[in-house]
């Protein structure tokens, strides 16, 4: 199948993300990467991405912590 093997590169500020929508799921643009929707899941944000018009959205569950190498959300 053509693109499996593709590789992107995102550049995205997670420290920001995660003190905004720390505990929370996000669909992102995946031209843009701006958040699109917020919720508490998966299923959620994605129904609110399709009625924004993005079909394919970028999905991810925001962490509380990125671990010792990333600062807190807390902070």
């Amino acid at each position: 199948m053509a693109g499996m093997n593709a590789v992107y590169e995102i550049k995205l500020d997670f420290v920001a993300l995660a003190k905004q929508y720390a505990g929370k799921w996000v669909a992102m643009r995946p031209d843009t990467y701006e958040v699109i929707a917020s919720g508490s899941s998966a299923e959620e944000v994605l129904a609110a991405a399709e009625q924004a018009g993005v079909e394919e959205p970028l999905i991810t569950d925001v962490v509380e912590s990125y671990g010792s190498n990333v600062p807190s959300a807390q902070r």
